[in-house]
């Protein structure tokens, strides 16, 4: 088993996740995996690999499948997939700016420049309330112009996280087809699987960080529009965040 997480939170993280790039990242985090082989795997629970593999040639046969592909396209349209990612980069956003203040000598909390991992929405929306709550409070220690701005849509983006946690949302997933509940919970034990995969990578390469920088997510969470190509897997790919 890759994980415990209950199957309505897995199906809530399948539900913000595109499945073609999600099979792309998992063919290249997969790579890497195997190049490092057993020294990988015996950081992991036994047959995660493996597990993780078969749930990829799943998602691979079911979009194969019109009718499934039609119902999951037509379910990401009512979805609130874009306020994810418009949180995510602006917690990313705020980061870099605190960042910088802190290396300014500045008193800067914690809060502002270290990110825990969030793989669920309200995980998610309770970083941003608390991130939000810091930057206000902080926000005369930030240099540069449009702090207010940046301020103003962190609120703005609390409002439309917790939409997604009303009796709706919740109500909207229940809803959905069963085949694509099941979907979105291979996407979400991928996506997990992927995520433990790095975390295992990070650890055994921790004594040298260009190792340790091939296990990212450069390929999933690349913007809509860049070809395949231009993010080719490679040693130079950014690593992303370990506390992410």
């Amino acid at each position: 088993m890759i994980t415990e997480i209950p199957r309505e939170e897995l199906v809530a993280i399948g539900s913000r996740i595109r499945t073609g790039y999600l099979t792309e990242q998992a063919g290249y985090t997969l790579g890497v995996a195997a190049a490092d082989g057993k020294a990988l795997t015996d950081l992991l629970p036994d047959g995660l690999v493996d597990e993780v593999k078969q749930n990829v040639a799943d998602l691979d046969t079911a979009r194969q499948d019109r009718a499934l592909v039609a119902a999951e396209s037509k379910d990401a349209g009512r979805g609130q997939v874009q306020a994810f990612r418009e949180a995510k980069a602006w917690r990313r956003t705020v980061t870099g700016r605190a960042t910088l203040a802190k290396r300014m000598g500045k008193p800067i909390p914690d809060g502002l420049v270290r990110r825990t991992s969030t793989a669920s929405g309200p995980a998610l929306t309770a970083q941003v309330v608390e991130m939000v709550r810091l930057l206000e409070t902080n926000l005369d220690l930030i240099p540069g112009a449009g702090k207010d701005e940046l301020l103003a849509q962190g609120k703005a983006l609390v409002v439309q996280l917790h939409a997604t946690e009303t009796d709706h949302e919740v109500k909207r997933l229940n809803e959905l087809p069963d085949s694509v509940q099941a979907l979105y919970v291979k996407k979400a034990l991928v996506y997990t699987g992927l995520k433990m995969i790095h975390d295992a990578g990070r650890a055994l390469h921790a004594a040298d960080p260009l190792a340790a920088s091939r296990y990212n997510l450069a390929i999933l969470h690349r913007r809509a529009g860049v070809r395949t190509h231009e993010l080719a897997p490679s040693s130079t790919l950014a690593p992303e965040p370990a506390h992410v």
